[in-house]
This record gives C-alpha cells, sequence and structure tokens, in this order.
C-alpha cells in the first residue's frame, strides 16, 4: 500500500482496537495482548498508558467519565481507571459471557458490546468458524442498575458494533455471514457486504465503513 506507515512496529504485542482522542491532538489508543493499554501521543512517542492484565483484552471505548471501557474476552466487560480494573459484566440472564468483543458507549451511558460466541471461547475461536454457528449476541449494560440484558440474539460471531452519529441506530457485524445488522429499535435490516469476512466498523457521517485485516 503506497504510503502506508506502520504505527509501533516491534513495540505491541497483538494489538486489536483503536481508538483516536480527537479532542487530545489525536492522541491514539489500544489493546495489547500482554495485558496494557498503550497509548500514542501525537508526537509519536508510545507509552504503556494503563495496565488491565490478562491476555484477551480486545475492544475499547472512552466513557464519559474519563474511564476506558475495555471488551475482556476471557473476563467480560472492564471499567479501566487509574488504578483500578473493574469487572462491569461476565454474565448476562444466567448465561457467562464467553468472547466479549467490540463496545460503544451512548451518550446516556447505555453501553453496548458483542458476545462473539456462547460455545467457544477467544482461543478456540476456529471452532466457531468452522462450525458456523450463530451464538454470537449484542448485549447492553445500565449503569444505572448494572443490569445486562440480550439486545440481538443467533447472531454468526457478533463482532464490530458502532452508533449512528445521532444514536438512531445502532450496528453490529457478523463475521461469519459477512453482514451488518442495523438495529432501530424493534426494526431489523442487513445488507450483504461481498467480502471474505468483516472484522470492524465504524461510522462515518452516518454511513458504515469497514474496517477489514491485510492478507498475509
Amino acid at each position: 500500500m503506497q504510503g502506508l506507515e506502520k504505527l509501533g512496529e516491534g513495540q505491541l504485542s497483538g494489538p486489536e482496537d483503536v481508538y483516536v482522542d480527537a479532542a487530545a491532538g489525536g492522541t491514539l489508543y489500544m489493546a495489547t495482548r500482554d495485558g496494557w493499554l498503550q497509548r500514542m501521543q501525537p508526537n509519536g512517542t508510545w507509552e504503556r498508558w494503563r495496565f488491565v492484565g490478562g491476555a484477551g483484552l480486545l475492544g475499547i471505548a472512552p466513557s464519559a467519565d474519563d474511564s476506558m471501557l475495555v471488551c475482556d474476552a476471557y473476563k467480560g466487560l472492564l471499567r479501566v481507571e487509574e488504578g483500578r480494573v473493574t469487572i462491569l459484566a461476565s454474565t448476562v440472564e444466567g448465561s457467562p459471557i464467553r468472547f466479549a468483543d467490540t463496545v460503544i458507549e451512548a451518550s446516556d451511558g447505555t453501553v453496548y458490546f458483542s458476545d462473539g460466541s456462547t460455545r467457544f471461547g477467544f482461543d478456540r475461536w476456529i471452532l466457531d468458524y468452522m462450525e458456523a454457528s450463530s451464538t454470537g449476541r449484542l448485549l447492553k449494560y445500565d449503569p444505572g442498575t448494572g443490569k445486562v440484558s440480550v439486545v440481538l440474539d443467533n447472531l454468526a460471531f457478533a463482532n464490530g458494533v458502532a452508533l449512528s452519529r445521532d444514536e438512531t441506530f445502532l450496528v453490529v457485524c457478523e463475521s461469519w455471514r459477512s453482514i451488518l445488522i442495523n438495529h432501530i429499535g424493534y426494526i431489523l435490516a442487513s445488507c450483504t457486504i461481498p467480502i471474505q469476512q468483516l472484522t470492524e466498523i465504524a461510522l462515518v457521517e452516518g454511513s458504515a465503513r469497514l474496517v477489514m485485516p491485510t492478507k498475509s
């Protein structure tokens, strides 16, 4: 790819998700497999910002209280503050959250996050792909009550999650079906994307943009 710049090459262990803080001049945050939330300053310098622990850190999203929301594939939904890590959700309606993946917070504090599979965990994801199961879920965490509920289920590996700018709809991607699900209240719509595998999504000016892995 022409003009591609590799950031943090040789310094990051299995980076997954990225958050860019535009208000801080483009400071970049990401979670890595060595248990750290890493931060890159606008001048290009990297620092180990906050230690979470574990080897299953995936999606991240900022919270209005200046903490960072983190999906730990093994532990569930976490809130990470300076010197403290809190597990917000590890089960939903009596079943374990087996594969917490991607997270986003709405302006009212409601947190939406994906649970890739209820059958296979992070270190066995390939089995979910081979089985082509549809046990993934889109979950909702209510910060006022601490309650977790299922928004959508029977998803073929629920992965990326994004809110529209005006928060009138939510989009979740199903990796194994290669489609985006548009959730508007109780109305569902889907569009097929002609690619082999969807991973993450971002919403720009109200439209869905796909972020796909590069081929080796």
